[in-house]
């Protein structure tokens, strides 16, 4: 139960509704990292023990200092790096889904184009 009241609080804290959305593919086995917010970077956000936990611009967008933060997402071996994919809770927020970009295609004029 303590649990689940920590990871409502992430989430009311950290995303509005128009900013993430449920996630796509279970995150479920992905490692959780938690901690509390002792600096924003560019990328993400330092933890009071050291991590580094790296963001997407979505989920980035909520989080302050001093708030508790849970993600799942990859952990660095050889360094106290995390790449989050979504934030803890039942079920998990991710970002929205991402924008692909896409190139020239065949039959378009920049198909052929060589670029240096």
């Amino acid at each position: 139960m303590k649990k689940l009241a920590f990871a409502s609080l992430v989430l009311a804290l950290s995303v509005s509704a128009a900013e993430a959305a449920p996630c796509v593919y279970d995150m479920t086995p992905l490692p959780v990292t938690q901690g509390i917010v002792s600096g924003i970077t560019p990328t993400g956000v330092k933890l009071r023990d050291g991590t580094t936990v790296i963001l997407p611009d979505e989920l980035l967008a909520g989080v302050r200092l001093n708030q508790k933060l849970a993600v799942r997402g990859l952990v660095s071996t050889t360094t106290h790096t995390v790449q989050a994919l979504a934030l803890e809770g039942n079920p998990p927020v991710c970002p929205s889904a991402p924008t692909i970009p896409r190139g020239p295609f065949a039959g378009s004029s920049a198909y052929d184009a060589i670029h240096p």
